[in-house]
């Protein structure tokens, strides 16, 4: 081979070389027109970070959910992060100038695009950092790269505008994580006293300041009410002494199913604006929340009794039994009936006095001393009605024979009828009517 010949096959090689190394990586991941600037799953990302200048705002998927760093460390909001990821998925190129109608790097200038404070970078797509560059002439788009390339897209500006958004845009605004189906103890105090309810296997209960069963409806209003609360806005301390928060006006204690640590919320001085400086736990940042947080806990714990005398499941009751002055019968099931002896019972007439304890309201209470007792005619009620489960045999979880589900002690009806539930520490009182449910001579229960 010739001397000419090898200079050229050796210049060939060097053109080759430099196309390899400058053009094919300016030019890849080209996107025409029309297309959508990014190409990625949303279900791979797990990290996403914004550059603007010194500021960083870092977007982290965890077990736990997203979260925001590197400051400040908070709960992100997963709608926020959503709506970002979504918005980055639906840009679309409106036009292109590609690589090769650039020169050099000091033509990216024009566009803003040479240097940039501002970058957005998704973990989980395969390009390199977005770079943002300057507005177009209408303001309403924008001109980016991606870093590694010098073709230039234009866009629209509604995922510029979101790279641009404070950290506090992508903080959690929702002071609690939990859902009420998955809260199984509430703890509310405040100077006055201090309020508790338990979600037990049949509903919730108050436990304090008073025992008693609670109205699911109520509690469930009151947890919607306390989780749909949104916050105002963040303190940039988390110092609780700045903010009255050492000793708190109110706070509330969320427990999850499972869970040993509760979210608490926990009121302080008021704002400036009137709303609560608050510090949310164990989240350990101080925000503000509406002055309608304080009313929420401000809640009598009356509000949470359930008025109705008596709610009882029949699936789980195989046997009543009735007292009165001088007689008592029992009432027991029989496969898809029910008998008393040897008489069968008619269905509707235990579905009237179901019926009849859950629709009757207490419209007082008194304490069940033995003075209230004697006096309501409780002493010697006339009515003594027990709701009882059979075991046939033992189970792990009870042993065989009787297990009282619920009684109830009605005494001599008079303006009010007095009623009982055997255990709790209080007396009701409600309409004289319900007596009539419970007929004291076993033939009144039968049918043909």
């Amino acid at each position: 081979m010739s001397r000419s010949a090898t200079i050229l096959l050796l210049l060939a090689a060097v053109g080759i070389a430099v196309f390899a190394a400058i053009f094919i990586p300016l030019s890849r991941g080209g996107r025409p027109s029309g297309s959508p600037l990014f190409a990625f799953d949303p279900e791979e990302v797990r990290v996403i970070k914004i550059t603007n200048g010194d500021k960083i705002i870092e977007l982290k998927k965890t077990d736990e959910g997203w979260v925001t760093g590197p400051e400040p460390a908070d709960r992100a909001s997963v709608d926020a992060v959503k709506r970002l990821i979504d918005t980055a998925m639906s840009t679309p190129v409106l036009d292109r100038i590609n690589a090769g109608e650039i020169a050099n790097r000091d033509q990216l200038s024009e566009y803003g695009l040479k240097k940039s404070s501002v970058q957005f970078d998704i973990k989980g797509d395969r390009d390199h950092p977005l770079l943002i560059g300057k507005d177009a002439a209408d303001e309403k788009r924008a001109y980016v790269r991606f870093e590694d390339s010098r073709d230039v897209y234009l866009i629209p500006d509604n995922l510029v505008r979101m790279v641009l958004s404070p950290a506090e845009d992508y903080r959690d605004r929702m002071p609690v994580r939990l859902r009420p189906d998955r809260v199984v103890r509430i703890v509310i105090r405040r100077p006055v006293g201090e309020i508790e309810l338990n979600r037990e296997g049949s509903g919730w209960a108050v436990v304090k300041p008073f025992s008693a069963r609670a109205g699911t409806a109520v509690v469930e209003s009151f947890l919607e009410k306390l989780f749909r609360t949104r916050i105002e806005g963040f303190e940039s301390t988390s110092d609780p002494s700045s903010f009255g928060l050492s000793e708190p006006e109110a706070e509330v204690q969320a427990f999850g199913e499972g869970e040993s640590v509760p979210e608490t919320i926990r009121l302080g001085e008021t704002s400036p604006g009137g709303s609560y400086f608050s510090q949310l736990l164990p989240r350990n940042v101080t925000v503000r929340l509406p002055a309608a947080i304080m009313d929420l806990l401000s809640v009598d714990p009356t509000t949470f009794r359930d008025p109705a005398i008596g709610r009882i499941n029949l699936d789980i009751v195989d046997m009543i039994r009735i007292s009165s002055p001088g007689k008592t019968f029992e009432i027991r099931r029989d496969r898809e009936q029910w008998k008393t002896g040897n008489d069968r019972v008619g269905g509707a007439a235990i579905q009237h006095l179901v019926e009849a304890l859950a629709a009757a309201r207490a419209a007082h209470y008194e304490p069940a001393t033995d003075a209230v007792l004697e006096k309501v005619g409780l002493a010697d009620p006339a009515r003594v009605v027990g709701f009882y489960s059979v075991a046939s045999e033992n189970t792990p979880e009870s042993p065989a024979g009787e297990q009282l589900i619920s009684e109830f002690r009605m005494g001599v009806p008079q303006a009010e009828l007095a009623v009982h539930t055997t255990g709790s520490p209080e007396v009701a009182f409600t309409s004289p009517s319900l007596l009539d449910a419970v007929p004291a001579e076993p033939s009144s229960w039968t049918v043909p």
